[in-house]
């Protein structure tokens, strides 16, 4: 009962742009959106992010939980859980996410970051392995 019910608010959640966009959206709740024609602007969505084949996208930022990218995109993304490259994609800028798949014959370029959860508390450990050697210095 409860995967027919999130199912369903899923995909009564699908938005599909094929036409020319352009602005900064913002989604605060998850939905599954597509891009199939052009869009130029600033897009923060949560959920799935699909941007097809035919999609022409010029971006400052995209940043979302699941992207998969089969079109050609211009400006930085951040992923949250998951970007893919299916060609024939095209993607000019920097990208982070933390898990990044390219399929063979899909295009990067620009710098990738993989974040790994445990940045945080490096510094931490890196001040307390210092301070044990300058103990043992002394």
């Amino acid at each position: 009962m409860f995967k027919k019910n999130y199912r369903m608010r899923t995909q009564e959640k699908i938005i599909d742009i094929e036409a020319g966009l352009q602005g900064n959206i913002k989604f605060d709740t998850p939905v599954n959106l597509k891009i199939s024609g052009k869009f130029e602007g600033e897009l923060d969505t949560k959920g799935t992010l699909a941007i097809g084949e035919k999609a022409d996208v010029k971006a400052t930022m995209i940043k979302g939980d699941v992207i998969t990218i089969s079109g050609k995109v211009r400006g930085d993304i951040i992923s949250n859980r998951r970007l893919e490259l299916i060609p024939p994609a095209k993607v000019i800028g920097n990208i982070k996410a933390p898990i990044l798949v390219i399929n063979e014959g899909a295009m990067l370029k620009g710098k990738c970051q993989m974040p790994i959860e445990s940045e945080k508390d490096q510094p931490k450990e890196e001040a307390k392995k210092h301070k044990r050697s300058s103990k043992k210095k002394k």
